[in-house]
């Protein structure tokens, strides 16, 4: 057997473990050679991955850490529009002022 622990540090590990566990009831479902475990710490999201031959380890290595860097990519993505959305309010808001 295989062993793979992967730290991720990010200063939301409560939203990534969220975003990225459901799959591990797709993976229960699907039967695999592999089998994962994801913790949250205070700032790290773990990663172990256990896996009965090479190809294995690989394919669930880069299928948990890409599901991860997809979902710290979105959060990333939400708040730049969060943040672009509030800015253009400020924006009309001061405009709507000037033009008064």
């Amino acid at each position: 057997m295989l062993h793979s622990t992967y730290y991720i540090e990010t200063q939301d590990a409560d939203y990534l473990y969220r975003s990225i566990t459901p799959e591990l009831e797709t993976i229960a479902i699907a039967g695999t050679r592999s089998s994962v475990t994801i913790r949250e710490t205070a700032e790290k999201l773990v990663i172990d991955i256990t896996a009965s031959d090479v190809a294995s380890c690989r394919s669930a290595t880069n299928s948990w850490l890409r599901l991860a860097l997809i979902a710290t990519e979105v959060d990333e993505l939400v708040a730049d529009t969060l943040r672009i959305k509030r800015d253009c309010n400020r924006l009309k808001t001061l405009l709507k002022e000037n033009l008064e």
